[in-house]
């Protein structure tokens, strides 16, 4: 089998990936300028490039293990290719390895800044509507003074 199919799967993969990164930088301005409605848009954009990239990824493992034989690594398969389309593997996994680093920095970004965004949202909330605690000592709540002690019993 030719590694041309390969190729032009993993091109794709490519441009996905780099699609997805534009999608997360984009998801951080949102999330910075707090635009729901943005985010939501966002999140629905990256819904179905992860379900574009997961069936070109079982593509891409079809193609590889009938290029090798064997297992299907990218690996295997620029072992396997020769001349251009050896070089052309190895700069495609080189470029997915860059694209996929720089997406996971980035959605590393996005997480911090929804758990900082979500402790702000919460520490408003606790300054708006405070928990009311007595001011008094007295027996726990919910229980009254005389259960709260035991009786003395005399006749003993």
């Amino acid at each position: 089998m030719s590694a041309e199919k390969l190729i032009l799967c993993l091109e794709k993969l490519q441009k996905l990936h780099e699609s997805l990164f534009v999608l997360g930088a984009e998801k951080t301005e949102a999330l910075k300028k707090q635009d729901i409605g943005q985010l939501q848009k966002i999140v629905r954009d990256e819904q179905a490039h992860i379900r574009a990239i997961g069936a070109l990824e079982q593509e891409r493992e079809t193609l590889a293990k009938a290029l090798t034989g064997g297992n299907g690594t990218l690996s295997d398969c620029i072992a396997a290719a020769t001349g251009e389309a050896r070089s052309r593997l190895e700069t495609l996994r080189g470029s997915l390895i860059g694209i996929t680093r720089k997406l996971k920095e980035q959605n590393e970004l996005n997480q911090m800044l929804l758990y900082h965004s979500l402790q702000f949202t919460q520490f408003m909330l606790d300054l708006i509507y405070p928990k009311n605690e007595p001011a008094t000592y007295g027996p726990p709540s919910g229980q009254k003074a005389a259960a709260a002690m035991p009786r003395f019993d005399s006749r003993a």
